[in-house]
């Protein structure tokens, strides 16, 4: 069955307890090879650090790391693992707590089967809201060492579009933990694919 959700949005989160924002500037991020892209825009302060180029989002602050795609390609997709894990290799001493993968899809709502997962019952909920009602819903499961939550909320002012989001939460200990999801990456991103594949007309 063909999948007719295409990704519009994709991050990496990684938490961590005091990170030191200020270590995250552009020259470092050079010199460690992080970013090899030229650097477009950036932001440098004791809060938090910023960092784009064309193609990723880099924002530090004292408990959070999250590097976004801010052009969603193929290349891209497999770049996002790579910063992470590069990033993680340099500062193998902090106390990371967390890996999280996010990712945002859309379709047209006539192309999805959503009514497979969410099967309201119809005329009630027109008597207790309005006949234009728009319902979403949430799904939790587990993949791997993921506990994933997948939700399809209302897409503001559209009756037409769908939106499903993928979080793919894991709790680590340490560098190695965070490391060894990063390598997951591929198959987590898989995993939602199919089964957008399974909603998909």
């Amino acid at each position: 069955m063909s999948n007719v959700f295409a990704l519009s949005g994709a991050n990496i989160v990684i938490l961590a307890r005091n990170y030191n924002p200020s270590i995250a500037s552009k020259e470092w991020l050079y010199e460690k090879s992080i970013i090899k892209d030229t650097v477009i825009n950036f932001a440098h302060t004791p809060p938090f650090s910023l960092v784009e180029t064309e193609r990723i989002s880099f924002v530090l602050d004292e408990n959070r790391l999250q590097i976004s795609l801010k052009t969603i390609t193929p290349e891209g997709i497999e770049l996002l693992p790579k910063i992470a894990t590069g990033f993680v290799s340099c500062l193998p001493e902090t106390p990371f707590v967390a890996v999280g993968f996010n990712y945002s899809f859309h379709s047209q709502k006539e192309s999805t089967h959503l009514e497979a997962l969410f099967a309201p019952n119809d005329a009630k909920l027109k008597e207790l809201f309005a006949e234009d009602y728009e319902i979403g819903g949430m799904v939790c499961f587990h993949f791997k060492e993921f506990i994933v939550t997948m939700s399809a909320p209302p897409v503001k002012g559209e009756t037409t579009k769908v939106a499903i989001n993928f979080n793919f939460h894991s709790e680590t200990r340490g560098a190695n933990e965070v490391k060894e999801r990063l390598k997951l990456h591929p198959q987590t991103i898989e995993r939602a694919e199919g089964i957008l594949g399974g909603l998909s007309g």
